[in-house]
């Protein structure tokens, strides 16, 4: 094995240092350095590589920093797993009988990783030479501070601004969506009738049922699958009978596009999305010129960047600290949210201008979450560890368990006393997406946890948990309970809004290191949901264990007991929610009924087809094959068990609340 003062750089640090500033310091724009050759555009032919000069733009550089950082996550893990392995293996060589073959997988994984970095290598330089407007790109990020700088007090561009703000201590439901509520059903009274198959004059508004979906975590291959069901719903009449669409992880970045404008103004929003997976899917986010590729195609480079790139500027003018998770959700609107003409985009990037779509009732209401992390104490179970639950809606952000939200145009300020004492933009979506979706930060726990449950069993798998197992009698207890606190990536830095006076900043991370499915704000005292229709293209859906784990500590804490209903087929699960019993927060305070349908192979749509274990939620990039696969098996599995079962389940709760107000 190379020792590690051979070690050689990354790729990623490799071709990037071959775009350099100009040595005498000229900022005459257009001009170039490549290996060490000065030029400008005009020089450049079709076989020279070509990049503007690097003026002063600390956003670029910590942006292509943290790119890198995140490309090469994977490579420096493998590194590092083969080099620690090897050691483990040599000073345990008398305790490990396979220490050698242990030693010899160790030196496989470094060659694998030198071919990874060559490969990369080569298309990274390949890239390059396609971005012909490199020299605006970068230009447009020099300007950025300066351009961030200048609309940051705004009010024009930044309404929001000019209001001062206290926090609302309550767990009722804001204004905004009980006036949302009552116009969603106005709105769906016909549709409903179509679905249950009466006369629209037999429906009373007040008898339909609050139908929600809930969409799980589990990167691009979530953003893809429940996109996917969707469709399927929409084909069976249901899509058009919801109130609310929850998500966590992989489905926020779903339905941040389904509420942008670039799909909510198509004829069927859905359909579109699925589409354009097709387009924008097929290069790696982790590319770190991948971005730049995608940013090249706009109309307008300086938009584009201040659009996806603005909210860490804006960010450290707030008094936060921009962290790599921050630059990932830059690159993920960067990659998903950007269209070629921007202007009309310009409010796709603040989420409180999503209610624009749904405050009417045209559409359901999103409903976006994250998790912070810390010890409760409670005379049940002692010293304890869980997540509080926040929900991000067009309207307020907050948590029922502390009682406290503030509007979501506020999200940003730093609060004392219940109210806010600065005024500062709110907080981009590109921020915003970093969080819900930052897995990297979860604990290593978390991540070994996974580890056990999706791995292939086998030789391997056994020999790392061994070697894991030995290793932490080797450093013992309070070591290894330091080492899986550890998170590969800070969380996002935010200001705190809440009532404990000692507390300024909170991290929020991805909710799916709690539960793979947003059913704790469907659950909201205030909400009063009828039917959740839950999707599952987690990790861990194969093991049905870790779904019934979660469950009864979602009942533990709201209060619910659960009543298996209907589990006949593993395509469709029916369970009761009945609430009012003892629990450890905020309970539940209406019954409900659950679909669980988890995202299964069948065999019907192709044998052996797994997308949940063969796809993992580091996999960023997808073929028109692989994408037309994972919408069949949504569709085959939705209609070959769950439609006609969910359908009966929502007529069943419509009778029962028309039959109670009759009986009133």
């Amino acid at each position: 094995m190379a020792d590690k003062g051979s070690k050689k750089n990354s790729w990623f640090s490799n071709i990037f240092s071959q775009i350099s500033p100009d040595k005498e310091g000229t900022k005459e724009k257009g001009r170039y350095i490549i290996n060490g050759k000065t030029g400008t555009n005009k020089d450049k032919d079709e076989n020279t590589t070509t990049t503007a000069e690097t003026t002063e733009s600390g956003v670029l550089d910590r942006t292509m920093h943290a790119v890198g950082n995140i490309a090469s996550v994977a490579e420096n893990a493998a590194e590092n797993a083969a080099e620690n392995v090897a050691s483990v293996a040599e000073s345990a060589a008398g305790n490990i009988a396979n220490a050698a073959i242990v030693a010899e997988a160790a030196d496989a994984v470094t060659d694998i990783v030198e071919n990874v970095e060559n490969a990369a290598m080569e298309v990274a330089t390949s890239t390059v030479k396609s971005i012909s407007n490199l020299s605006d790109i970068i230009n447009a990020f020099s300007k950025l501070e300066s351009t961030v700088k200048d609309k940051f007090k705004d009010e024009l561009v930044h309404p929001e601004i000019k209001e001062d703000v206290e926090i609302r201590k309550s767990n009722d439901l804001c204004k905004e969506e009980e006036d949302f509520l009552k116009v969603r059903k106005e709105y769906i009274k016909e549709s409903f009738a179509k679905y249950v198959g009466v006369d629209v004059k037999e429906i009373d508004v007040d008898d339909i049922p609050v139908i929600a979906f809930a969409g799980s975590g589990g990167g691009f291959r979530a953003m893809i699958a429940n996109t996917a069901y969707i469709r399927a719903t929409q084909d069976s009449g249901l899509y058009d009978c919801g109130t609310y669409f929850a998500g966590v992880s992989g489905c926020c970045l779903s339905l941040a596009q389904q509420y942008s404008s670039l799909h909510a103004t198509k004829d069927n929003p859905i359909q579109d999305l699925l589409d354009d997976f097709k387009i924008r899917l097929t290069d790696h986010i982790a590319n770190p010129f991948g971005f730049l590729k995608e940013i090249s195609k706009t109309s307008q480079l300086e938009t584009a960047i201040e659009l996806s790139f603005g909210g860490l500027v804006e960010k450290e003018h707030a008094n936060l600290k921009a962290r790599v998770i921050d630059t990932f959700g830059s690159l993920l609107t960067a990659k998903l949210l950007l269209e070629k003409d921007l202007e009309p985009q310009r409010q796709d990037f603040k989420l409180s201008q999503q209610k624009r779509f749904f405050k009417d009732g045209k559409k359901m209401m999103p409903i976006y979450t994250a998790v912070e992390s810390h010890k409760a104490e409670t005379e049940k179970v002692g010293l304890k560890k869980h997540y509080d639950w926040y929900e991000f809606t067009p309207f307020e952000i907050g948590s029922e368990e502390h009682g406290a939200w503030i509007p979501t145009w506020s999200f940003g300020r730093e609060f004392k006393s219940g109210k806010s004492v600065n005024r500062v933009p709110e907080q981009n979506i590109s921020q915003l997406l970093g969080m819900f979706g930052s897995a990297p930060c979860a604990p290593f726990k978390e991540y070994l946890e996974t580890f056990k449950q999706v791995a292939t069993d086998g030789w391997a798998k056994e020999k790392l948990i061994e070697l894991y197992s030995d290793f932490s009698v080797l450093v013992g207890d309070d070591m290894k309970d330091k080492i899986e606190e550890t998170s590969i990536f800070l969380p996002a830095d935010n200001h705190y809004h809440g009532f404990m006076v000692s507390k300024l900043r909170f991290e929020l991370l991805d909710s799916g290191v709690s539960n793979d499915l947003p059913l704790y704000p469907l659950v909201h005292s205030s909400r009063k949901v009828d039917v959740i229709i839950a999707f599952d293209s987690s990790g861990t859906v194969n093991k049905h264990e870790d779904f019934v784990k979660k469950q009864e500590e979602l009942a533990s804490r709201k209060g619910i007991k659960i009543e298996e209903r209907d589990l006949e087929s593993k395509y469709c699960e029916i369970y009761n929610y009945l609430p009012n019993v003892e629990s450890d927060g905020p309970s539940a305070a209406h019954p409900c009924t659950l679909c669980y349908i988890p995202y299964l192979p069948n065999d019907k749509v192709k044998k052996n087809f797994a997308p949940c274990v063969e796809y993992f939620m580091t996999k960023f990039t997808y073929n028109e094959e692989e994408i037309d696969l994972m919408i069949k098996l949504a569709k085959q599995n939705w209609l070959e068990a769950a439609e006609e079962k969910v359908k009966n389940i929502i007529i069943e709760a419509w009778k029962k609340k028309r039959d109670a107000r009759v009986k009133n």
